[in-house]
């Protein structure tokens, strides 16, 4: 029985790293293929266009993040140190980047969202969907907040969209500048959206 081929993973992780660290437009096939190390054949044979392969990517690359954020999202722990846990570990992330790549990457959905939006809809479907999942975890930690009282907030959910596009933009904004410090207003900037004083912690 002949080896079972591994080249639909590595072609999966290949547009994964190279979406996060370059452009998805400036992407070929010949060049995925390159990263992978397989024929281009290869990819024809998994992947209909590099669209089809860059929407099960990011389909795949959320469902494998989905345990983690159930973690840090738990309904046992404390609603805000959800949202903590969870920016903590994007800033964890990025300074990752940073000593591996020489920059500050930012967020790849986000990065290939406002690359793409309206150009390859499969793409952009997956995308979206990511986002509203992210929303629920978020909308989530503020609905439970408001109702231990911590906040004081008249729309969780616009709260949630208000915080998730306060996130996107800081490390955009840390990604242009390729400044890690101005991640570290995430958090406390996320506080005085919601009305909570932070003590410096």
């Amino acid at each position: 029985m002949g080896r079972k081929s591994d080249g639909r993973e590595r072609l999966l992780r290949a547009i994964s790293d190279l979406m996060w660290e370059s452009s998805y437009g400036t992407l070929t096939i010949d060049v995925i293929c390159e990263r992978a190390g397989v024929k281009k054949g290869s990819f024809y044979y998994f992947f209909n266009s590099k669209s089809e392969l860059a929407a099960e990517s990011i389909r795949e690359g959320w469902e494998a993040k989905k345990p983690k954020m159930n973690t840090f999202f738990s309904a046992t722990r404390p609603p805000l140190e959800r949202l903590r846990s969870y920016f903590d570990d994007i800033r964890q992330t990025q300074y990752e980047a940073l000593e591996k790549h020489g920059r500050i990457l930012g967020c790849p959905n986000f990065n290939v969202g406002a690359e793409i939006s309206g150009l390859a809809p499969e793409l952009d479907k997956k995308l979206q969907r990511t986002f509203s999942d992210l929303l629920k975890y978020i909308e989530s930690a503020i609905r439970d907040a408001q109702l231990e009282g911590i906040i004081n907030v008249a729309d969780p959910a616009m709260s949630a969209r208000c915080v998730l596009g306060f996130f996107e933009g800081v490390l955009t904004h840390a990604q242009v500048c390729n400044d890690p410090t101005l991640l570290d207003d995430i958090w406390p900037g996320t506080l005085q959206m919601l009305g909570v004083t932070w003590d410096g912690t």
